[in-house]
């Protein structure tokens, strides 16, 4: 079996002794049934310095690639042909993947020097993730206790934690490595059960102490690259953190409030730590489109206790942009072309209740609202609305298709393209697709949140509600 050695030395007299470099690893393997067209790609390092390196399959389905730079064992991110999976690679290791490209998860395994890893985080992601054999969920439409869930994501993290120390006992896997997934494993227990508890009214006061369980005040070491799973992890869990200081989902405007947060919060991760930083950022960052008063009432609180200059910087310029399209404020001015070529500015349509609809044709739920779009237009032909379309990164060609196939212009709608390079979805605070706008007469905006057209009568009482002011 080949293995991933050292460069061999070299010297040229009189200039000594080359130190070697250190070892590269080598991943190659062979796609059985692969699509051809795309490139392999495998991507570390995503929260220091991005590093790709990429190769091509050949014609029969192998590929190698050779890794430089790991100072240890490193979480990877490995596609093709839009599949992807995490594999863990170590200076010198020499892992062969090999898979069945139709059945991507379920036939991936790995040989070779350090394909222990690799093959622990394959069979985990499909025996707990992507099996159609995974824990089936209860069929009952009630609404499960508290209780409940907290017993469902108990047995599921001891099951986890069962499979890895079983597993690490027949294919010994690396200290470190055994480390990290461990805590992966707790932080998808905790993030169930943050999750669980939004949208009750009520939360039992020790329900929360569950994150005693977890390193908080050492969570900083976490904070650095530990893989596309590890990353995910520890940033799913600071942003579901939220439903812990926040269980309603709501923010006062009493600065009050914000202070409370900052006690609880320190006592969980201590009173100084990145991991409390980045917490907060998290929090109120998310807040800011459906709580913006309130974060506004609790940003000088966050200023006070904020110890990362970043974070209060990009906090500082969110908040700018929220403010830019608050309701109430003039809708910020676009001027792009129509499916005719034509130039139509938002300026030209003051005087009309605008529908606006920011979509894309290669977006699933935004085709699907179509055909009700179209019905909703036409109960309101003759009157002063106007239906706004803005595709977002589509080409022409497709744009036009689409529109013609579908039969989605007509008497009251605007078709616009947002072309490569223009921001009006970022000024308009865009994170989803689609989204839907109501901008009143006077150019003001009247919801970031108007109700989707398949909300039928709802859309419509929206709509005839603003002609009548």
């Amino acid at each position: 079996m080949s293995r991933c050695s050292h460069a061999p030395f070299s010297a040229r007299a009189g200039h000594g002794r080359r130190a070697a470099p250190a070892p590269r690893a080598t991943c190659h393997g062979h796609l059985a049934h692969a699509p051809a067209g795309d490139s392999i790609r495998l991507e570390y390092h995503q929260h220091l310095y991005h590093q790709r390196v990429r190769t091509v399959l050949s014609p029969v389905g192998d590929f190698k690639v050779t890794v430089p730079d790991l100072k240890g064992i490193t979480g990877i991110t490995f596609s093709y042909a839009g599949q992807r999976t995490s594999l863990y690679l170590a200076p010198g290791d020499d892992v062969r993947m090999t898979l069945d490209f139709p059945n991507f998860d379920e036939s991936l395994k790995y040989t070779g020097r350090g394909a222990n890893a690799s093959n622990y985080m394959a069979q985990a992601l499909w025996k707990f993730e992507f099996s159609p054999a995974r824990a089936p969920r209860p069929a009952s439409t009630a609404r499960p206790t508290l209780a409940q869930m907290r017993q469902e994501a108990d047995d599921n993290r001891q099951a986890r934690r069962s499979f890895l120390t079983t597993f690490a006992k027949a294919h010994p896997l690396p200290a470190d490595f055994v480390r990290d997934r461990t805590l992966d494993i707790d932080l998808t227990w905790a993030n169930r059960l943050l999750l669980y508890s939004g949208g009750y009214p009520t939360i039992p006061a020790m329900y929360f102490d569950f994150l005693q369980q977890l390193p908080l005040k050492k969570f900083d070491q976490y904070l650095g690259d530990r893989g596309l799973n590890g990353n995910m992890a520890v940033m799913n869990f600071l942003t579901n953190y939220n439903y812990r200081l926040a269980p309603s989902g709501k923010l006062s405007t009493d600065p009050a409030e914000a202070r409370r947060h900052y006690a609880q919060a320190q006592a969980d991760f201590g009173p100084s730590t990145a991991a409390l930083d980045r917490a907060m950022y998290q929090f109120y960052s998310w807040k800011l489109d459906t709580d913006l008063d309130g974060v506004l009432a609790a940003y000088p609180t966050f200023r006070t206790h904020n110890h990362d200059s970043t974070m209060a910087r990009d906090l500082r310029i969110l908040i700018g942009r929220q403010l830019a399209v608050k309701v109430g404020n003039p809708a910020p001015n676009f001027a792009l072309l129509n499916h005719e070529g034509k130039k139509v500015s938002l300026a030209e349509l003051r005087g009309k209740v605008i529908y606006l609809d920011f979509w894309g044709t290669w977006c699933g739920p935004c085709m699907q609202e179509m055909p009700a779009s179209n019905e909703l237009r036409k109960k309101f032909e003759g009157r002063d609305v106007a239906f706004v379309y803005i595709s977002v990164r589509d080409k022409e060609d497709k744009w036009q298709q689409v529109l013609a196939a579908e039969h989605l212009t007509g008497p009251n709608s605007i078709h616009l393209r947002s072309p490569e390079g223009d921001d009006v979805a970022n000024r308009y605070q865009v994170t989803g697709y689609p989204t839907y706008w109501l901008i009143g007469r006077d150019g003001r905006i009247i919801t970031r949140s108007a109700p989707r057209p398949s909300e039928g009568q709802k859309a419509v009482a929206a709509i005839t509600a603003e002609l009548a002011r």
